[in-house]
């Protein structure tokens, strides 16, 4: 139907665009190395839309992987490299 084929085509292009664009744009201004570890987001936003957008149960696990993909990109983010 109809609202079938929307979602395909947002899922191809919409979210194509939008995600290769900010990351192209995101790409141009900062160092790869800053940018790069980002991509570990994803699955903890897609975690985060599921429960939000369809009601999906987040057992004690998933929030507890999450926590460990913030910590690590925490560590590597926030904490001075040193040389």
């Amino acid at each position: 139907d109809a609202f079938t084929w929307a979602a395909v085509a947002w899922q191809s292009i919409g979210n194509t665009l939008f995600g290769y664009g900010a990351w192209a744009w995101l790409m141009a201004r900062y160092p790869a190395a800053t940018v790069s570890p980002m991509a570990l987001l994803v699955p903890v936003f897609g975690i985060g839309a599921s429960a939000l957008l369809l009601g999906e149960a987040l057992p004690p696990w998933k929030l507890g992987a999450a926590a460990l993909v913030l910590a690590g990109l925490a560590l590597n983010v926030l904490v001075p490299r040193r040389t």
